[in-house]
């Protein structure tokens, strides 16, 4: 999970886990935590892969992040069409 905590940092996201299992992590990424512009994106991360996948309002984004959290490929979903 180390890379996620990372990739929180250099984005200056806190993490609000609300799951997890064996294979993945889940919950909110919350930016600019405390102020009146406070939003949240949800967000699943895959512990083996280290596959970040965040909602977002057009759809998906599935991020390969490295052991320090550098998003290494980016691919988008726009969702149905």
């Amino acid at each position: 999970m180390q890379p996620l905590v990372y990739y929180c940092r250099w984005n200056e996201a806190k993490l609000r886990l609300r799951g997890r299992d064996e294979v993945s992590v889940w919950g909110e990424l919350v930016y600019e935590a405390g102020s009146p512009q406070e939003w949240t994106q949800r967000f699943r991360y895959d512990l083996h892969r280290r596959e970040l996948m965040r909602e977002t309002e057009t759809g998906q984004i599935i991020e390969l992040l490295d052991d320090m959290g550098v998003v290494v490929s980016s691919s988008a979903d726009g969702g149905p069409q």
